[in-house]
C-alpha cells in the first residue's frame, strides 16, 4: 500500500489539514517530526482511525480526536487516499459526534465510514 494524501477536518489540532504523502514515493522512509503537542501522533491516529475505526494507542477513542473548536456544524471527518496493487482507494470515515439539526438543536450521529 502506498499512502498518497491524509485530509483532517476538525480532528485533534487540525481544522483542515492534509498531509500529502507522494511527495515520498520515491523515499522509502520517511519521518515525522515536530515539537511536542504539534499534532504528530495525530496524523498517525488519522491514518489508522481511516483504516480501521480506532485510534493508534490506548490513550484515545476516535470520538475524543475530535476537535474541541469544531462546531455542531463542522462534522469531523478524516479521508485517506492510497494506491495498492494497481488501484487507488479514498476511504473516509467519521466518528460518533454530535452535530448540528437542520431545524435547531443538535442529534447525536455514530460512527460513519465509505
Amino acid at each position: 500500500m502506498q499512502l498518497q494524501t491524509l485530509q483532517m477536518e476538525f480532528f485533534g489540532p487540525y481544522r483542515n489539514a492534509t498531509v500529502n504523502f507522494e511527495r515520498f514515493a520515491k523515499t522509502p522512509l520517511f519521518l515525522i517530526s515536530g515539537n511536542t503537542g504539534s499534532g504528530k501522533t495525530t496524523i498517525f491516529d488519522g491514518l489508522v482511525f481511516a483504516l480501521y475505526g480506532d485510534t493508534s494507542g490506548d490513550q484515545r477513542t476516535g470520538e475524543e480526536l475530535r476537535a474541541n473548536f469544531a462546531t455542531p456544524k463542522e462534522k469531523t471527518r478524516v479521508t485517506l487516499r492510497f494506491h495498492h496493487n494497481g488501484h487507488d482507494y479514498e476511504i473516509w470515515r467519521e466518528p460518533a459526534q454530535l452535530l448540528a439539526k437542520k431545524q435547531g438543536g443538535v442529534t447525536s450521529k455514530p460512527m460513519n465510514a465509505c
